[in-house]
């Protein structure tokens, strides 16, 4: 099945002043290139590798961190340890993950293994290319070269190139697009209608 479906009609991609006006309300410079990996902090998320790879990031390279977890306290050390801290950002807990999508440039994710996460979801449905790590769950979701990038499981220098590779906003947007359109089947209408029937039929009922 698609999972358990995201509101589409909620999560949706910004024209320039929608992304202009998120970019403001979260302080973010207008000319920064933003990812954000919104994701509980634990070994398994691993957003050490992110935060490893800023060093090779262009300066107006930020990465926005939301959530909360036993390895938060962690990442923002190895920040400051790599003198990184003023590019990554640690909002916390986020209720309104809407903005932070709106605002950004690149969803990235880290993590070592996945279900069907909605995060990534959501972030596709705002109209982000997403680079993650190559594990099942994001090949779910992602077509290499189509609606995003893959890159190897905690490496950070694989990560740092691929968001190299998607420097020019013209191939992020074309990305962007794409992944709107091959996530609309994980909406919350079609899913229901999917499980729904499913669950009819292992019951017995008839249409």
């Amino acid at each position: 099945t698609h999972g358990m479906g995201i509101d589409t009609s909620h999560f949706t991609p910004p024209d320039e002043a929608g992304k202009a006006q998120a970019r403001a309300q979260l302080g973010l410079d207008a000319d920064a290139v933003v990812l954000v990996y919104a994701a509980e902090f634990s070994g398994r998320k691993s957003q050490s590798t992110l935060i490893q790879a800023m060093p090779k990031l262009p300066d107006d390279t930020v990465l926005l961190l939301p959530g909360r977890g036993d390895k938060l306290e962690e990442c923002k050390a190895l920040a400051e340890q790599l003198g990184v801290a003023p590019r990554v950002r640690f909002p916390g807990f986020v209720q309104n993950m809407k903005v932070y999508y709106q605002a950004a440039d690149l969803c990235v994710s880290s993590s070592r293994s996945e279900g069907l996460p909605f995060n990534i979801m959501e972030a596709m449905a705002c109209g982000l290319p997403v680079i993650a790590s190559d594990v099942k769950g994001h090949q779910d979701l992602v077509e290499p070269g189509v609606t995003g990038l893959l890159y190897p499981f905690g490496d950070a220098d694989a990560f740092s190139g691929a968001v190299h590779r998607l420097g020019d906003p013209q191939r992020r947007r074309t990305m962007g697009q794409a992944a709107r359109q091959a996530v609309l089947p994980f909406d919350i209408q079609p899913v229901f209608a999917e499980l729904t029937g499913l669950y009819r039929q292992a019951a017995g009922l008839s249409e």
